[in-house]
């Protein structure tokens, strides 16, 4: 209080703390050009057919109203990302992608890298490398190695290295 009975003095920095999130937040929000550049990865050619697997499987299930069984259940719901033959081998060892076939895509994320459960991914990759995709077509280029840590859909285990 002043020496006049009034509370003003005290008001005005009250009100200016509950405004200063709102001016804090304001400023950030206009800060289009502060420097901070977004680096966009393009992905490499075996995760672009990795996704397309996980999207023509998804589908496959929506409309099979199950999983499908085998590649050739598959290759019909792959025609419309390119050649099925082609999208099923990867470029990087010409080898065909393990999918793990007549599992339920389902789960939540694991605790390697925030992934979803595998369910198709490349059988030796190159360079020490595999490429592998989640049951959301989320694409993730891996150590070889770290293949063990991951989970996949059903009770897939992959074949020892």
């Amino acid at each position: 209080m002043d020496d006049r009975g009034s509370t003003r003095a005290t008001v005005r920095p009250r009100r200016w703390l509950r405004l200063a999130p709102a001016v804090l937040l304001a400023g950030l929000a206009g800060c289009g050009g502060c420097g901070t550049q977004v680096h966009v990865i393009p992905l490499t050619p075996a995760e672009k057919e990795l996704t397309a697997i996980a999207m023509a499987y998804n589908d496959a299930v929506s409309e099979l109203g199950r999983p499908p069984k085998s590649a050739e259940e598959l290759k019909p719901f792959l025609k419309r990302f390119g050649d099925p033959e082609d999208l099923l081998v990867s470029p990087n060892d010409g080898q065909p992608y393990v999918v793990v076939w007549g599992a339920n895509p389902v789960g939540g994320p694991t605790e390697y890298r925030g992934m979803f459960p595998i369910l198709a991914y490349e059988r030796q990759g190159a360079s020490g490398k595999l490429a592998v995709t989640d049951i959301r077509g989320r694409p993730l280029t891996i150590p070889a190695e770290d293949l063990s840590k991951l989970k996949f859909v059903g009770r897939h285990r992959p074949a020892p290295g």
